[in-house]
């Protein structure tokens, strides 16, 4: 259990700069050869990507109240680690959709993975308590986004992501959730 609490605990992190990159310039490749160029999100042109910027920023505020407490995450967070779920599951099967209207049959396969593997993680999270279901929430919740942060799609990674620095971010969240599970 108090393994759970500290992988948990350090997940927040990298929850909070998947949130900044809604706010934060970041640095995004383009073009051949490569080249780097500096991308601020406006908040006045809001898109519907920006859910998953949210529900990462109300996760890792959640987390942090549960974690300070000192008590197992309660309904709140566990209500919000849903809703980022959800919102961020969304966004990737409407990246699905667009994919499969332009038959684009290999970004749709890739991109449905990570939707399938989202519904069983989740699904086996809410069958578990306290800190190992937070932990299984936030891995649902990376999974979830992990195809947003996808450098194989130049227009989706450049464009709607928050480029290298929410794929690592992403990464550190899968990484940390595998950790978890030893």
């Amino acid at each position: 259990m108090e393994r759970a609490r500290r992988h948990v605990t350090l997940m927040v992190v990298p929850l909070a700069v998947i949130a900044l990159g809604l706010v934060a310039s970041v640095l995004v490749p383009y073009g051949y050869p490569m080249k780097w160029m500096t991308v601020t999100m406006q908040l006045e042109d809001l898109s519907p990507f920006d859910v998953i910027y949210v529900g990462a920023g109300i996760l890792a505020v959640s987390i942090g109240l549960a974690s300070r407490r000192g008590s197992p995450p309660g309904w709140v967070a566990i209500v919000t680690a849903l809703l980022a779920i959800l919102g961020a599951t969304f966004m990737t099967a409407y990246a699905v959709k667009v994919f499969a209207d332009g038959g684009y049959w290999t970004e749709v396969l890739v991109f449905v993975a990570p939707i399938a593997i989202t519904v069983v993680v989740t699904f086996q999270a809410l069958r578990m308590r306290g800190w190992d279901r937070m932990l299984w929430l936030i891995g649902a919740f990376a999974i979830a986004a992990l195809p947003y942060s996808c450098p194989l799609i130049p227009g989706m990674f450049n464009l709607f992501s928050g480029g290298i620095v929410y794929l690592i971010a992403d990464v550190t969240l899968v990484a940390l959730f595998i950790r978890g599970l030893r």
